[in-house]
């Protein structure tokens, strides 16, 4: 979601997206709520994070369950990075309606620090 919702702020940004244990598919109920804001997730699957363990990022986005500090994280190199925190909406729902809900919340924190971190940080002469 990060990783979209970037990318449609600046269509001009380089943005990898990754995971610690990527998954194969994009969840559909992901595409569903991302698609009532006009984004479309289908065309993007993360890649395994250890693909870029030889590379240099200016900012490292990790998003996920727990603390940075528990978060396992290949040595990839950045100059900064940022750590957004989020429960897992799919762990203890009981319905579609309940997942989808914790996944609008989840997309609206992370569309508000994303435009925060595009605003503030990467185009500030702008915002």
């Amino acid at each position: 979601m990060a990783e979209a919702i970037l990318k449609s702020l600046d269509k001009n940004l380089e943005i990898y997206s990754a995971g610690l244990d990527p998954v194969d598919h994009v969840s559909p109920i992901a595409i569903e709520v991302m698609k009532d804001i006009g984004i479309d997730l289908q065309p993007s699957v993360p890649k395994c994070a250890d693909e870029f363990i030889n590379r240099e990022f200016d900012y490292l986005i990790t998003v996920g369950e727990g603390t940075l500090e528990e978060l396992k994280i290949p040595p990839i190199r950045y100059k900064r990075k940022m750590h957004l925190g989020f429960r897992s909406p799919y762990k203890n729902s009981k319905s579609h309606e309940e997942i989808r809900d914790k996944c609008m919340k989840v997309r609206d924190e992370i569309m508000l620090e994303m435009r925060y971190f595009y605003d503030h940080i990467l185009n500030p002469q702008q915002g």
